[in-house]
């Protein structure tokens, strides 16, 4: 059986899919280096607003000034502004990873995970799913550079703990503690 893609084609270079990404970006996604923070790096609608009002020049003057970064709630001030780069951060992964032998599962774990994060952002406030994201990112690239991908399948019920069940919206009614019979770790039902 022929392992190609369409069947006698070579695949196609990762940079050639991603022209818009720099290739030192897609590095890094490929060693699970890129901070959660960077993935906007990834969105072609943003890749330019994201260097704006860094550096200010005032050629009159001829003086600069530097601006520190935005927060990650000022890069990602919404699901889309989320979701967007983090489906090519999982592309780049999957083309990468099947072609070096991962298992065919991959793309599960990471839709499972977009769409945790579709139902959390319904249910709790932003800056809660954002302060949830964050630290699970950090540890799935922690556990992608052992090799385990299955880590995005799964929720982080500390986190959840943490950042989101102080956080729901209003109109989901009381909050309930989670209960501690939980593992760490529970698979994202669909």
């Amino acid at each position: 059986m022929n392992s190609l893609y369409p069947p006698g084609q070579e695949p196609h270079p990762i940079t050639s899919l991603f022209p818009h990404v720099e290739q030192d970006v897609i590095a890094s996604i490929v060693h699970h280096q890129l901070s959660g923070t960077e993935i906007y790096k990834l969105d072609s609608r943003r890749i330019l607003e994201s260097t704006w009002n860094l550096v200010e020049v005032n050629m009159d003057e001829s003086a600069f000034s530097i601006h520190a970064s935005p927060s990650a709630t000022e890069t990602y001030g919404t699901l889309d502004s989320l979701l967007v780069p983090l489906n090519a951060y999982f592309s780049v992964l999957c083309i990468h990873g099947l072609s070096h032998g991962q298992s065919s599962m991959l793309p599960f774990y990471f839709f499972r995970y977009s769409s945790h994060l579709v139902k959390i952002a319904v249910q709790y406030e932003w800056d809660a799913v954002l302060s949830y994201h964050l630290p699970s990112f950090s540890r799935r690239c922690k556990e992608m550079r052992k090799g385990d991908y299955t880590g995005w399948g799964r929720v982080d019920m500390d986190l959840m703990e943490e950042f989101l069940v102080p956080n729901q919206k209003i109109r989901y009614g009381t909050v309930h503690e989670l209960s501690s019979v939980y593992q760490s770790w529970e698979l994202i039902r669909p």
